[in-house]
């Protein structure tokens, strides 16, 4: 039971009687990594089947690499987006400061945006311009007494002559024409004013003309009879609200996936659309990013630029949907600083060539041995054999059920959960067994991206079933190669009658509320905010270099700590636990499946580098604090002259 939490009572030693007697001191190691030094930490268990199952390991690296390798190429040569402003904001700001809209954009262009959505027009917008009236029937009655409009119905006319012809077999329901008042009308017993009637194809044609990137953003009305027949030639189509054109009738459905043609539809962040994943059968489709008009009037157009940037250098965002602000100033702020920051990340803005990513299903079926080997390595190296291998079936099962027992995300899952625990299940009596578990973490890596990453995943379609369980199985894992080689109950019992002081009690309080903040931390929005200056250093450093994450900036030191040496009781453990959060959030980085592998790649790199030398510093000041603590405490050491040693202890 040395190894699972040795707890000590300071109230039982009290009843003891204690002979001590002093030694010479020990010399000085100059490393924290002395393998002289004891870690505390429960011996790991050897398995004959060790060296095998790593060699499956290795040989099943080899397909998972070459998936990785065509992953990347495929990566690199999607780096362009497009900067799309949304023209009903514009058309209202230029309106505001007097301009031609098509001035004002012509302005902004040179400032970065090279695309344009337009939104299908309603009955609304022809009466805007011109094209026809739109009037109650009270309103009318009020203004002829005498003609014999009806105070429910809304009368519709032209005001140039031929408009009304485009309506003519558009919808399902059929207006009664009258004359009154001296005017040919249209009598609706619906207000027509929000009836989409198609595209306004001499907006659209002029945009095209001067070489922007159109997004066409049509209207659903189930009174409209020939749906999408009059989509205009446009590379996107975004959808608006939270259904696609005729997500509730699958024959109008049908019919808009027939008329969508070579037109490739925007997945907007953040907005889960009915009828998306069916009409995106057997095609692709492109990431958009856009903010919420309200929240983006909250932040500095610095900070605003700072998202977009980000969604598109690390989210695989193609098209980023802009607003305007209410003032050109800042929204010239907002333009110039996003295409200084994509200029940074090297990403082009130009008319985004949309492609799948179809990995090879054979490659990733022989991909699959390398985690089944690591599961069960780890089984089979607990003090219990059948007790690992009972819960490496587990795993393994409740693996395969999360992700429907689909395979390649099952086995996914199997990898994110098994790697980060393998190697300091392994290996865990020196400093250097750290990089022999990030070895296999980073071997975890390209078996997760071999066999999480296909067309569905990296458009964010088919998000990792597991995310959460990323991160506490891997402690569960080693946690249950603590366990001494003896009868469980008589385990069982040895914890029940371990006595516990009031610091232990204090140091597991602190140890799970570390672990809660850091399991909480997890996802683009956690539930642990962060602190206003915590943000604003997440912005700064995001934009200069990508960001790594927290769990591994804490979770490599804490496992260096407990590697070193020199710790008392069970801090190593708890400490080494902490450092398999930090492998495990190697895992999780790379299950983001839409963020280019490399960038992935570079924020775990980076997170390595500073976990390792913060591990280091931390390693080497702890073990000083602690030989100024037994020199200099006082009590029963004595200053300078030696060590006090606890040799003999009788009631």
């Amino acid at each position: 039971m040395r190894g699972l939490f040795p707890f000590v009572s300071a109230f039982h030693l009290a009843r003891y009687t204690v002979t001590v007697t002093v030694s010479p001191p020990r010399p000085r190691s100059s490393a924290p990594s002395d393998p002289s030094t004891p870690t505390h930490l429960p011996a790991p268990t050897r398995s004959r089947w060790q060296k095998p199952l790593l060699g499956v390991i290795g040989l099943s690296l080899l397909p998972a690499l070459w998936l990785a390798y065509e992953r990347v190429s495929f990566e690199q040569a999607q780096r362009t987006v497009a900067v799309v402003m949304d023209y009903p904001a514009l058309k209202s700001q230029a309106d505001q400061y007097g301009r031609d809209p098509l001035d004002l954009l012509a302005e902004y262009r040179a400032q970065g945006v090279n695309g344009v959505a337009v939104f299908e027009d309603v009955l609304g917008n022809w009466q805007n311009r011109g094209d026809v009236f739109v009037k109650s029937g009270a309103d009318l009655l009020e203004q002829y007494p005498q003609e014999a409009f009806q105070p429910g119905k809304f009368y519709l006319a032209e005001a140039r002559p031929g408009v009304l012809e485009r309506l003519e077999g558009r919808f399902s329901i059929q207006p009664r024409p009258v004359t009154l008042a001296g005017r040919e009308w249209q009598e609706w017993n619906i207000n027509p004013t929000y009836l989409p009637v198609g595209p306004d194809t001499a907006l659209i044609d002029t945009l095209k003309s001067q070489g922007y990137t159109v997004v066409y953003r049509p209207y659903d009305d189930p009174a409209v009879i020939n749906v999408a027949a009059d989509w205009p030639d446009v590379p996107f189509v975004a959808f608006n609200g939270t259904e696609v054109v005729g997500a509730r009738d699958p024959e109008r459905l049908e019919a808009v996936k027939a008329a969508m043609g070579s037109r490739i539809p925007a997945l907007i962040e953040a907005t889960t659309q009915k009828g998306l994943p069916e009409l995106m059968e057997g095609r692709s489709a492109a990431r958009m990013f856009s903010l919420n008009a309200q929240w983006q009037d909250t932040l500095l157009p610095e900070e605003t630029a700072s998202k977009y940037a980000l969604a598109a250098r690390e989210r695989g965002h193609r098209l980023l949907y802009v607003r305007p602000y209410p003032t050109i100033a800042e929204t010239s702020t907002l333009l110039t600083r996003t295409s200084e920051l994509l200029g940074r990340a090297g990403i082009q803005t130009a008319v985004p060539q949309i492609a799948s990513f179809e990995p090879s299903a054979a490659l990733r079926y022989a991909s699959m041995l390398g985690p089944l080997a690591a599961l069960l390595l780890i089984g089979l190296s607990y003090p219990l054999p059948r007790l690992g291998l009972l819960v490496a079936g587990l795993a393994l099962l409740g693996a395969l059920g999360l992700n429907r027992f689909e395979p390649f995300g099952g086995m996914a899952l199997v990898a994110s959960i098994a790697f980060p625990a393998l190697g300091f299940v392994l290996w865990r009596s020196r400093m250097a067994h750290w990089f022999t578990a990030t070895a296999l973490s980073l071997a975890g890596v390209l078996f997760v991206s071999a066999l999480g990453a296909g067309p569905q995943s990296m458009l964010g379609l088919e998000p990792f079933r597991g995310v959460g369980l990323t991160l506490i199985a891997p402690l569960a894992l080693v946690l249950g190669s603590y366990l001494p080689r003896q009868d469980l109950r008589q385990t069982a019992r040895d914890l029940y009658r371990r006595p516990i002081s009031t610091g232990d009690i204090v140091v597991m309080g602190v140890a799970l509320a570390a672990f809660a903040v850091m399991f909480l931390r997890r996802g683009n929005t956690s539930a642990v905010g962060v602190s206003d200056a915590e943000a604003k250093l997440r912005q700064e450093v995001q934009d200069s270099i990508i960001r790594p994450r927290f769990k591994e900036v804490l979770g490599h030191p804490l496992a260096l700590l407990g590697l070193g040496g020199g710790l008392p009781a069970y801090f190593p453990g708890l400490l080494l636990l902490g450092g398999v959060m930090g492998q495990a959030s190697i895992l999780n980085t790379f299950a983001h499946f839409h963020t280019p592998l490399l960038i992935s790649a570079t924020r775990m790199f980076i997170g390595l580098g500073l976990g390792l030398a913060l591990g280091y510093v931390l390693t080497y000041a702890v073990r000083w604090g602690l030989k100024v603590w037994q020199s200099y405490g006082g009590g029963l050491c004595e200053r300078g002259d030696g060590e006090v040693q606890v040799m003999e202890v009788r009631q």
